[in-house]
């Protein structure tokens, strides 16, 4: 059963419960005004028999009185409205609540999560933030309000505050906080470079692989930082580790090996990486970089050769292209239909899936270190 419906039942149990308590003192109230609550009470659970557990719900709404005593079953109700979508009767519910003199502060605090908790699912951010750290105002140990409060600031892309809420719950301990710290770290580490704030950028790397010493991107971003630093032997090191501990992201390597080899001028030296790791883990893009350093380097029969091992065994656009462009290269036949067909190949190559989330199952063609779908931080594998 629908955990919704559930609930809906225990609340038609209970008004039902509230209406009979009521039957002992019955003369006390005037008959039409005891027959008005059965009615509707015997209304709402017409529309519950039906399957209508949107009218059941408002009836039973109307039904019940806001008071301390009942508020498990408003807070039941206004959840009930949220997960509809119907967020405006839900703030509704719940600011009725939140009127209330007479709440415990444990109820106050439960109705203000609540609240906010509608004002996000509402759009409403500042809304939401603002009552969130009123409730950690009011209680310091609520770990879900400052979870809360991260995703608004992620949301937001405000990476200075996500990373003061994301370290919170790291020191908290709290699950896949390590890996949410190290991101937001990254994210304001490339914030920083675009403004120019080298020396921040390198402190929040260092930051995010002490978070999470397996991070890729931290890794990758601090290899990018040596290099612009001029510091290729500090860039190298960090690479050569990088790909024994984390092999399996070899498609994400490549850039960063090109870059390294070719700023020391060790074009051997790359051509070298890439057929070992060609050989140790035969990929299609390791194959488009060996033979895209071929053409580069004008060893064409080196070229030639390799493409015809790789049309052997992958079946591969990206291949199939690199093998139109090297026939344009080889040949004094080019034509307008070469570069169309090589267009089509590379625009069908693109579509490729190359990287699931391992919690959801969403599918890119790029590193997403954020996943779209479930939301969650490093979950995505290359294919």
């Amino acid at each position: 059963m629908d955990f919704w419906l559930l609930s809906l039942v225990i609340v038609s149990i209970s008004v039902g419960w509230v209406i009979g308590r009521w039957l002992p003192f019955k003369k006390k109230y005037r008959d039409n005004q005891f027959e008005n609550y059965s009615d509707s009470y015997a209304q709402g659970l017409n529309y519950l028999l039906s399957d209508d557990s949107e009218n059941a719900i408002k009836v039973f709404a109307n039904i019940i009185e806001v008071s301390p005593s009942r508020i498990e079953i408003h807070l039941s109700l206004g959840n009930f409205f949220r997960s509809k979508g119907e967020v405006d009767q839900a703030i509704k519910v719940h600011q009725e609540l939140l009127a209330l003199t007479d709440l415990s502060q444990m109820q106050r605090n439960t109705v203000i999560a609540e609240l906010a908790n509608d004002y996000l699912k509402a759009g409403l951010l500042g809304r939401a933030e603002q009552l969130f750290k009123e409730l950690i105002g009011l209680d310091k140990s609520h770990t879900a309000a400052y979870g809360s409060l991260l995703d608004i600031y992620i949301t937001q892309k405000s990476w200075n505050e996500a990373i003061i809420y994301a370290q919170i719950l790291f020191d908290r301990q709290s699950d896949g906080a390590s890996a949410t710290l190290s991101q937001c770290l990254c994210e304001g580490a490339e914030e920083a470079l675009t403004k120019g704030n080298t020396q921040k950028a390198k402190t929040n790397l260092t930051k995010a692989l002490e978070a999470d010493k397996n991070c890729i991107r931290a890794t990758l971003l601090l290899i990018q930082w040596h290099l612009n630093a001029q510091n290729n032997a500090q860039a190298q090191k960090i690479f050569q580790l990088i790909i024994i501990k984390n092999p399996e992201y070899m498609t994400l390597y490549i850039e960063p090996a090109k870059h390294i080899f070719l700023h020391a001028n060790e074009l051997d030296k790359y051509e070298l990486f890439l057929q070992q790791q060609y050989q140790q883990q035969p990929s299609t893009q390791l194959a488009i970089a060996l033979l895209e350093h071929y053409l580069a380097t004008n060893k064409l029969a080196q070229a030639r050769q390799f493409l015809s091992e790789v049309l052997d065994k992958v079946l591969s656009f990206g291949a199939y292209d690199l093998a139109l462009q090297f026939i344009r290269s080889d040949s004094t036949e080019r034509t307008d239909s070469w570069q169309g067909l090589s267009n089509l190949l590379k625009l069908m190559q693109e579509k490729k899936t190359q990287f699931v989330c391992t919690q959801c199952g969403y599918g890119s063609q790029s590193i997403q270190w954020h996943c779209p779908s479930c939301r969650r931080w490093s979950s995505m594998k290359p294919v």
